[in-house]
């Protein structure tokens, strides 16, 4: 059965759905993950205006109230950051206000290419901007705090913290991590380097750092994650190219829930992997699509648990949530997915009339979206470009 648009019709629709729920697993086995809604610009966030406003005020542009291309996001307490690596700049859906803003589009914090951000405990914003060749500083009001170099030839694509240390992804030729000072942006070492042996990188996407200190990246053309001490020493390394769960066709954004699951985003099969901190492969949520709860070219994911109360209409109040799934997808009408992670009662069923699902998918066309399209630059966002075009040919 076909996921119906009726599903979820975005964020403002009011009252629970009376619609068929979308989880994963699937029954008879026990759901973890249930599809909640989604949203792509302010027509899903803020509340609607009245017939004065709109005639006093008048209806902004078109371009400014939605996300154009989105890639990285972090959320907390009901706002949703995202980097719009096309407008560029960083857009705040603030779900808990209902507003919709954009900021980094002018004077010194001006973004060229925001890729990913992460937000520390103060509400400071780190952003990776590719083509500044910088990590970017907005503070927690979203005006701008500084800029830190990265150290050339660089293409930082992803930031973690720990402490009063920043780790800096870079997918240039040197295919390393920068451990640069927070306070004053002072490259303190490097770690790791491109090849194909464990603890060396080809064209890495993402990184960040579990509960347990260790560091986790997506090492893209070696078609696997990689989990290091804070070192750069091997742990361990999981996946193989393919199409299958444990396997791996496009791997991009990861990040660790706060039990140590561990979610990695793979662009070529349009589903979000979850593995244990053991690097066990658990199961995996999305597929491919243009019905909502399915991914177009995901990105990255983003966890938060203090966001439930603003999307408690949605959740079937069964579920018992642990926290937010946050989804990006690079194309669609879908662009930023919220899923929920908890579990149902034990022993609870649903019904086969409760029940949702994507459309199938086809193994034939998943098998060949694993390929390596020749000539592809294979940055976090050329390569979802080159991956559009050769589903599309």
């Amino acid at each position: 059965m076909a996921v119906a648009v009726a599903l979820t019709a975005g964020c403002n629709t009011p009252g629970r759905t009376e619609a068929p729920l979308l989880v994963f697993p699937s029954p008879p086995a026990e759901p973890r993950i249930q599809f909640l809604t989604w949203a792509s610009g302010a027509q899903e966030v803020e509340a609607p205006k009245s017939g004065l406003a709109k005639f006093v005020l008048g209806d902004e542009p078109e371009n400014r109230l939605a996300i154009d291309k989105p890639y990285g996001l972090a959320a907390r307490d009901g706002v949703v950051y995202v980097c719009d690596t096309k407008m560029p700049g960083l857009c705040r859906l603030d779900f808990k206000n209902q507003t919709y803003t954009v900021f980094g589009v002018r004077g010194p914090g001006r973004l060229r290419k925001p890729i990913n951000l992460v937000i520390d405990p103060a509400g400071y914003k780190f952003v990776a901007d590719s083509l500044r060749k910088q990590i970017v500083v907005f503070g927690p009001d979203d005006g701008y705090v500084t800029a830190f170099d990265v150290p050339k030839p660089s293409h930082p694509v992803d930031i973690a913290l720990s402490g009063n240390e920043i780790y800096v992804l870079d997918n240039d030729d040197t295919c390393q991590i920068v451990v640069m000072d927070r306070q004053t942006g002072e490259v303190l070492h490097t770690l790791c380097g491109p090849g194909e042996e464990p603890g060396q990188f080809r064209i890495p996407n993402s990184l960040c750092f579990g509960p347990e200190g260790h560091l986790y990246v997506s090492d893209t053309l070696n078609w696997r994650i990689q989990k290091l001490t804070r070192d750069g020493e091997l742990v361990w390394v999981k996946g193989t190219p393919g199409h299958r769960l444990g396997q791996f066709g496009r791997p991009r954004g990861l990040r660790i829930g706060p039990e140590g699951i561990v979610y990695v985003a793979d662009a070529a099969t349009e589903i979000i992997q979850m593995y244990n901190p053991d690097g066990q492969i658990l199961m995996h949520f999305g597929g491919p699509g243009s019905v909502p709860g399915a991914l177009v070219l995901p990105a990255t994911v983003a966890i938060d648990a203090t966001s439930i109360p603003y999307f408690k209409q949605y959740i079937h109040e069964d579920f018992d949530v642990e926290y937010l799934l946050f989804v990006s997808s690079q194309y669609g009408q879908h662009l930023i997915s919220v899923y929920a992670f908890g579990s149902f009662p034990e022993g609870y069923q649903l019904s086969e009339a409760q029940i949702a699902s994507l459309p199938p998918v086809d193994e034939e066309e998943a098998e060949e979206s694993t390929g390596t399209p020749a000539g592809a630059d294979n940055t976090p966002d050329q390569a979802g470009e080159d991956q559009r075009s050769k589903r599309q040919e």
